[in-house]
């Protein structure tokens, strides 16, 4: 199974912008996370088409697991 760290931004123009980290730790928490993304757009590390970074909009872990079908 394969885990990635979604973590939701909002940019000048008003659009969502996703950065995704894969393999995040099993135990990272949601005050490290929330810290990560503030020091993100706090110190304007990226950008996006539509503008710098202005805001937080959420974050996800989503989960995803691959079954191989032998059917040759």
């Amino acid at each position: 199974m394969s885990k990635t760290l979604e973590m939701i931004f909002v940019n000048v123009a008003g659009d969502k912008v996703t950065l995704r980290v894969t393999d995040p730790r099993d135990d990272i928490t949601e005050a490290e996370v929330r810290t990560v993304m503030d020091t993100i757009v706090a110190k304007d590390i990226f950008t996006s088409s539509g503008g710098a970074l202005t805001g937080v909009s959420g974050a996800r872990i989503v989960s995803r697991e691959v079954t191989e079908m032998d059917i040759l």
